[in-house]
């Protein structure tokens, strides 16, 4: 008697998808633990507040000479995974990461605006992810609560350094001195 056996299941990395993607396919596509993922086009909700939130940063990044902010879609290589944040922050000092195609290595900050098909890989998966590459900040923007949760890296960790609601502004380690509203960052 033969036994049959399932079809080995293809393990993705980066480098593995990179060499098959084509350099001006803006496709949502991450690599997260062997898996390939395509995610669904963001909605307008969705856009309208990551727009805010990269808006927020950047006004406060170029005034202060303190780097670049990126919107998705720009890949980001950590190792062998490859995520898609909705905002990065990159500081001066850590430029060199940032390549015409891709970043290769964690940026300073990134942001996940969480919606339903990506909350779940968002607050697991990509947490545990951001910190064991050493992404110093992970903000997660909630748009059904109304909150941003800023998480800081200490000891491989992430810490909540705030957790922005109602009146409550959003601060930042990374980004001293930045202080925005959530009003701002949900603003229609």
């Amino acid at each position: 008697m033969t036994t049959l056996e399932a079809p080995a299941k293809t393990r993705w990395t980066a480098a593995k998808y990179l060499s098959l993607a084509a350099p001006d396919d803006n496709k949502l596509y991450e690599v997260l633990d062997g898996e390939l993922i395509m995610s669904p086009a963001p909605n307008a909700h969705h856009q309208e507040i990551t727009f805010n939130v990269a808006k927020l940063l950047d006004a406060f990044v170029r005034a202060n000479k303190l780097g670049k902010v990126y919107v998705s879609p720009l890949d980001v290589v950590l190792s062998d995974e490859l995520a898609e944040p909705d905002v990065i922050f990159v500081s001066v000092e850590r430029k060199s990461i940032v390549g015409p195609q891709r970043v290769t290595g964690a940026p300073d900050l990134v942001v996940e605006v969480l919606s339903l098909s990506t909350a779940r890989r968002d607050l697991r998966y990509k947490w545990d992810l951001y910190a064991r590459s050493g992404v110093r900040e992970y903000w997660i923007v909630n748009p059904d609560a109304k909150t941003v949760e800023v998480l800081t890296l200490v000891r491989n960790a992430y810490e909540r350094h705030t957790l922005a609601e109602g009146d409550t502004p959003v601060t930042s380690k990374v980004l001293e001195g930045f202080s925005a509203s959530v009003k701002d960052v949900f603003a229609e």
